[in-house]
């Protein structure tokens, strides 16, 4: 019974996230909203169609839907990182020297094109099953502003504020959270897939759901929530910014090609990274015992 109890309190961080959401729409709308009647009541018109119009415009547009990402992703970050510190131990001080390690790091940046590419040819793979999850996905990118017109406001909720906040949700809060009744791996699987539904868009749920157990194991195999937040920052600007100026090409050599560097990134990866944990682990572990050791 108190298994189960862990299990169903791991469902309460993605629903107060996305209640969250929600609070921020409703208060950047209720504000706008204020301002507009404010203008109407005290401006040179009283029309309120054309307010109800002006309203309607702005809500749409993309610099409004990215004032709200900005205010609901920096009220999550305060209250999970509170959470995740308070109640699972969280270290945002960590010691440099005993928390990283130059070939983990060097996975991490390997595992940025590795994702990547792996991901996109998921989507793609899907994309040709069902072609209308692809033009859904594709119309909420252009509405939230995340097109060749993206803002330098939009890459940098992308690339920085985001990732932040998910990770704390997801790998910070909802991870530990299942690991008090879950095995690694079974914890790992059921947080990337409520990651995955956490972004209410079938193709982007699936390549963020692939990503998220990623992301789950360099959080947990590193020992700290910053070796994931590094990483979905690299995912998030190789998508962002730099895939722009990445040409793949159509033909069957260039296909085949990027698909077997996406595999062999992501394998090398995460080998890069399990060998530079496993030596940090060892110096952090000769550096106790030599102080253990002058001490006696």
């Amino acid at each position: 019974m108190k298994n189960f109890k862990h299990f169903m309190f791991a469902f309460v961080p993605p629903l107060l996230v996305i209640g969250i959401q929600y609070l921020a729409s409703f208060f950047a709308m209720g504000i706008s909203m204020l301002i507009e009647s404010s203008w109407c009541a005290f401006g040179n018109t009283s029309d309120i169609f054309t307010a109800l119009d002006q309203l309607e415009s702005l809500w749409m547009s993309s610099t409004f839907n990215t004032g709200i990402l900005l205010i609901y992703n920096a009220f999550s970050i305060v209250v999970f990182g509170l959470w995740y510190y308070m109640k699972y131990g969280g270290n945002y001080l960590p010691n440099p020297r005993t928390t990283f390690h130059p070939l983990a790091l060097l996975g991490i940046v390997m595992l940025m094109p590795g994702t990547q590419y792996l991901t996109t040819y998921i989507m793609t793979f899907v994309a040709s099953l069902f072609p209308d999850w692809m033009n859904a996905y594709m119309e909420l990118l252009e509405t939230a502003g995340m097109d060749e017109n993206i803002s330098l406001l939009m890459i940098l909720c992308s690339v920085l504020f985001a990732p932040f906040c998910e990770e704390l949700v997801f790998r910070g809060v909802t991870m530990k959270q299942l690991l008090k009744c879950l095995p690694f791996w079974a914890a790992n699987l059921v947080q990337a897939v409520l990651f995955g539904i956490f972004h209410m868009n079938m193709m982007q749920g699936i390549y963020a759901a692939c990503l998220g157990v990623v992301l789950g194991y360099v959080c947990e195999k590193g020992g700290s929530i910053y070796y994931s937040i590094l990483l979905h920052i690299l995912f998030n600007f190789w998508g962002t910014v730099i895939s722009e100026y990445i040409w793949i090409g159509d033909s069957i050599f260039s296909i085949i090609f990027w698909f077997l560097f996406g595999i062999a990134m992501t394998a090398g990866g995460l080998l890069v990274f399990y060998f530079g944990i496993r030596k940090r682990n060892a110096r952090t572990a000769a550096a106790l015992q030599a102080d253990t050791t002058m001490q006696a």
